[in-house]
Formats: C-alpha cells, structure tokens, sequence
C-alpha cells in the first residue's frame, strides 16, 4: 500500500497527485479509491523497474510524446506507464504483477 503525504506545495498544482516509491504525494483533498488505485498501478510499476529504469522510461516516452505531438498533455497521456494506470484503475482487483507489466502491452502494438 502507498504512504499518502498531503502537502501543500508539492505536487505542483496542475498534478493532483505524484509517485515517487513509496509515497504518494498529493495536494488538496484526500484521494478518491479510484485516484490511489491509479497511483498504486505506479508503485507496482516503479518497483518492477527498480525506480531508475522506470523514471528513465517515463521521462523517455514524454519527450518522443512531446516531440511527436507537440503538446505536453497529450504527451503525459500518451505514455504507456499512464495509458495503463488510467485503464486499471476502474479495476479494482487487479493483481500487482498485471499491473507492473501492463504498461507494454502499448509497446507490443507500436503505440507510443
């Protein structure tokens, strides 16, 4: 499970909440279940990939996202990690190794 730490001035405002194993930083409000389901997809994620793997990726499919679609937004949406953690979060008993390696089933169909 995540530690859940409200802060005020981290994340920064246009993120409502930000993974950084094994906390889950948010600002405002608590978190709805479907929001720390998201960012539990993360934690698995994050802890299959030994953190540094799963930051260099992230940050790698951001930038070939920004640079392909010349919009931040749809370059975080776009990011396999994202595309499934939004997908398993209505999903609420998937188990941590569907959700550690989901994120490359977007690689398989050449989707980023």
């Amino acid at each position: 499970m995540a530690l859940l730490v409200n802060t005020r001035r981290f994340p920064p405002r246009r993120f409502h909440a930000i993974t950084l194993f094994p906390f889950v930083f948010y600002n405002g409000e608590r978190l709805n279940e479907r929001e720390v389901r998201h960012e539990t997809v993360h934690l698995w994620q994050q802890a299959a990939l030994l953190l540094v793997g799963f930051y260099l990726l992230y940050f790698l499919f951001w930038l070939v996202g920004l640079l392909r679609y010349r919009n931040s937004e749809r370059a975080y949406r776009e990011i396999p990690f994202e595309r499934s953690a939004y997908l398993l979060e209505a999903e609420s008993g998937a188990r941590p190794s569907v959700q550690a390696f989901h994120w490359m089933k977007y690689l398989k169909n050449n989707e980023i």
